[in-house]
């Protein structure tokens, strides 16, 4: 098969891996860096809501202008009915950041990588990974269609771990949570993101473009495989108070999902290299709001890292990183833990369970 030679290698085109790809053109643009995408950018995603801290990013990445012709929803309030019946509601008004937005996040995903291959680097979809090998001082990554030789690699495939062994990487699960997720078209709604919590775990929607919906119920695999059903999810749906009546008569079910959701951390968060970003290096539970702007701003650090170790300076580039992932995890911990516990009304196993792992969050943080 034939292989090039490449001074970065970049495997993932979600929110971590294009921000490291743009970063790396910015920051090295002397350096080649090629851009892997297994797939297309062309089915939904989870992950819909941008936080309005995350402008800083986009500006600092130079899409800033793109984003905002994207005109995607933006979000207006946060309604929740967590900690008692009663909804709750914060609106961006009176939030100093101004008010985030409501993605399409296929559709952003893919304005990220255009801008990276508009920005110089070279981009591939449908080129999947299929294995690592240490070459020399690089690294050699088997493609369907041929070897890519990279000096430093970025690993930024988000929740799909398939690379660890190669990169002599472990995986700690800390919770198993999972999302299943249904689209909706004809389901207009009033820019607002909205949480539910229930005996069975909780529930969110938020308004897309185009007038459609996203509405998931997040609960522990073992407890929530009849989610899989349409029926028992419908079922379960209709006993909520603030989802079910987001979606009227009139709406239709475009797509379904099942993802994985849980806490997953890796160790080590860089090696010789190699360095991990976004949900690779640490997938955070969705309830946090973390996931965009973690691999946002992982990925802008992980490409420093790279440039880093390609100039002779790769400890201290690994172990800046490992201190800085360590303390983001160490401020995740306790922060999900009172989250949970504000909501733990129902001897369920649900929430049970929250209150067992999360009694001792910061013995958590210290093994995480």
């Amino acid at each position: 098969m034939p292989s090039e030679q490449t001074d970065f290698a970049v495997i993932g085109g979600g929110p971590a891996g294009a921000a490291a790809t743009l970063t790396l053109r910015r920051y090295a643009p002397q350096r080649r860096v090629v851009l892997l995408e297994a797939g297309r950018h062309d089915r939904p995603k989870p992950g819909e809501v941008l936080p309005a801290v995350a402008q800083g990013l986009l500006r600092q990445l130079g899409v800033w202008t793109s984003f905002v012709a994207e005109a995607f929803v933006e979000s207006r309030a946060v309604v929740s009915a967590w900690s008692g019946e009663t909804p709750d509601e914060r609106h961006s008004m009176f939030s100093a950041q101004g008010a985030g937005q409501q993605l399409d996040r296929a559709r952003f995903d893919r304005l990220l990588v255009q801008s990276a291959d508009a920005a110089g680097a070279e981009v591939r979809f449908a080129s999947p990974v299929c294995s690592a090998v240490r070459e020399g001082y690089g690294w050699r990554l088997k493609l369907p269609d041929g070897d890519i030789v990279a000096d430093a690699v970025i690993w930024a495939t988000g929740r799909s771990w398939k690379l660890a062994r190669s990169f002599g990487a472990k995986l700690r699960a800390h919770s198993h949570l999972a999302a299943y997720t249904r689209f909706f078209d004809r389901a207009p709604g009033d820019c607002q993101m909205v949480i539910e919590a229930r005996p069975e775990g909780w529930w969110y929607s938020a308004d897309l473009p185009d007038q459609c919906r996203v509405v998931a119920c997040l609960t522990d695999p073992d407890l929530g495989s009849e989610m899989r059903d349409p029926k028992s999810w419908y079922r379960a749906l209709a006993a909520t108070q603030l989802i079910a009546p987001l979606l009227s008569s009139g709406a239709h079910e475009t797509a379904a999902l099942v993802k994985s959701a849980g806490t997953v951390t890796i160790d080590p968060a860089a090696g010789e290299r190699w360095v991990a970003a976004g949900d690779s290096l640490f997938a955070a539970d969705p309830l946090s709001s973390r996931g965009i702007v973690h691999a946002l701003r992982s990925g802008i650090l992980a490409a420093y890292a790279a440039s880093d170790m390609l100039d002779g300076h790769g400890e201290l580039a690994r172990k800046r990183y490992a201190m800085i992932a360590r303390q983001g995890f160490a401020d995740y911990v306790p922060a999900l833990a009172a989250h949970y516990a504000a909501a733990a009304r129902w001897d369920t196993a649900f929430w049970q369970r929250r209150g067992r792992h999360f009694q001792n969050p910061a013995a958590a943080a210290a093994k995480g």
